[in-house]
């Protein structure tokens, strides 16, 4: 899928000769860590990543819609966030998702579509191959795995929490274990974040086009 031929580097750089035509476009540049060989991001792989990411969230209607930049700086962002966390998956040895564990993700993926025919019609309008798709999805299950075992282990919610929680939802609160569940899930989405936020602080992470860089925070 990924052409090996990259022309284009930024937004920014001049315009390429009059008849001259533009093979790919390099969106973002990923070192990790830091002053490692750099990664890059082509926009066809972006795109792709996309696709594969709506289809696995149960929209393969609209992987078939043109995707705007929302859409994409939202799926960059992802995407390295993926790439660091799988990184330091392999950085610590942890064991590969094999073939077995990715066949019902494999599974899954095609049953989002109505049949056999639209998967190849989805594959073919987007020159994806099956190995592009498998490899998207085992490098969420690695992910996924990983956080596992880094994140929510131990999380604790004290009943002064929850009372507190149900006292501040009044009459439309859920029930007591159904709060606690929730505030479990909110302190591991956190622990997530700052895992995430520490693994970018020691990549050097460049974004070529200026429609994907991330807004800067308020405040900063």
């Amino acid at each position: 899928m990924l052409l090996s031929l990259l022309l284009a580097a930024a937004a920014a750089a001049p315009a390429p000769p009059a008849g001259a035509r533009v093979v790919e476009q390099v969106v973002a540049v990923l070192r990790n860590p830091a002053g490692a060989a750099p990664r890059p991001i082509t926009l066809t792989r972006l795109e792709a990543e996309a696709r594969v990411a709506l289809v696995s969230r149960g929209g393969a209607e609209a992987a078939f819609r043109p995707l705007d930049a929302e859409v994409l700086r939202a799926t960059l962002d992802w995407l390295l966030d993926e790439m660091l966390v799988a990184d330091e998956s392999a950085r610590l040895r942890l064991d590969a998702v094999d073939r077995e564990a990715l066949e019902p993700a494999l599974r899954r993926f095609r049953g989002r579509f109505a049949d056999d025919d639209a998967y190849r019609r989805f594959l073919a309008r987007f020159e994806l191959g099956e190995e592009d798709v498998a490899a998207s999805l085992a490098r969420t299950l690695e992910v996924e795995r990983y956080l596992g075992t880094r994140v929510g282990r131990g999380v604790r919610v004290g009943d002064d929490e929850v009372d507190a929680a149900l006292r501040a939802r009044g009459a439309a609160a859920p029930s007591r274990e159904a709060v606690r569940a929730g505030l479990a899930e909110e302190r591991a989405r956190a622990q997530a974040q700052a895992l995430i936020r520490e693994l970018r602080a020691r990549a050097e992470i460049r974004v070529l086009d200026p429609a994907l860089r991330r807004e800067p925070a308020r405040g900063s």
